[in-house]
């Protein structure tokens, strides 16, 4: 039982991956992009085109993939026909309605027929372009989970766009030492592995419960820029620094 009791307490240990001494508290934790996006397929359909690759840089608006659906366009097609027609006709009784030729009634139901064309056409319009799978955001491609043929269901994730400079973490902070956090302090992480650079940060989110099975509570951090000097994913130790620590280092 005593061993089992130790070997308990060392698995919490490793799990909340804490160094914590009167002044200072350590949580080891990964970096993860602050802005990630994944993206999704609006329909059933065929890829037809896929333009990035797994490390390529996008911005909002492009389009990543192109899905092939040729009913939709032989609709879109049909609609902008039917449109200009519309549109051409409602000119001609325009100019016979100038010259006292028809009724009002008769130009106004010419109008409407107009209306409802150019409806139908920016309908079929917008389902045709929900076949472009546009970026949601500026960034790096770091999944792509389909090739050009394969057919997609709809609402699948094709791909996955992520802002690879700002950095957050998620902190799990034992109930006890929660006093000592507020938003906004600042925070320190160094990388485990690799270039040995102290990254600067700060608090921005502390949740408002705290979880009844760890004891714990999340708190978000973010560093600015850190993907100058880290991949998203590496792990770092994190220093909270308490008020009192700081404010007592000042008094010395």
């Amino acid at each position: 039982m005593i061993y089992n009791a130790m070997f308990l307490c060392g698995l919490f240990l490793m799990l909340v991956a804490a160094r914590v001494n009167a002044q200072e508290l350590v949580l080891r934790t990964p970096l993860v992009p602050a802005r990630s996006a994944t993206v999704y397929a609006g329909m059933n359909a065929r890829m037809q085109l896929v333009n990035f690759e797994v490390g390529d840089r996008v911005v909002k608006g492009d389009t990543l993939m192109v899905l092939t659906r040729r009913d939709l366009l032989v609709r879109e097609t049909a609609a902008q026909i039917a449109l200009k027609k519309a549109q051409a006709l409602q000119a001609r009784w325009e100019v016979l309605h100038a010259k006292k030729l028809i009724s009002d009634q008769q130009l106004e139901n010419v109008r409407f027929d107009a209306e409802v064309a150019h409806c139908n056409w920016v309908t079929a319009r917008m389902e045709l372009d929900r076949t472009a799978i546009i970026s949601p955001q500026d960034g790096m491609v770091v999944e792509v989970n389909v090739k050009p043929g394969d057919w997609i269901l709809a609402y699948s994730a094709v791909a996955r766009v992520i802002d690879p400079m700002d950095l957050e973490v998620y902190l799990f902070v034992p109930e006890d030492r929660l006093n000592a956090i507020h938003k906004n302090m600042p925070l320190s992480a160094m990388p485990t592995a690799g270039e040995k650079r102290a990254l600067p940060g700060r608090v921005i989110g502390i949740s408002p419960i705290i979880d009844p099975q760890s004891g714990t509570c999340k708190v978000t951090g973010l560093f600015l820029n850190a993907g100058k000097h880290v991949r998203p994913g590496a792990m770092v130790d994190v220093t909270v620094i308490k008020r009192d620590a700081r404010s007592n280092g000042k008094n010395q």
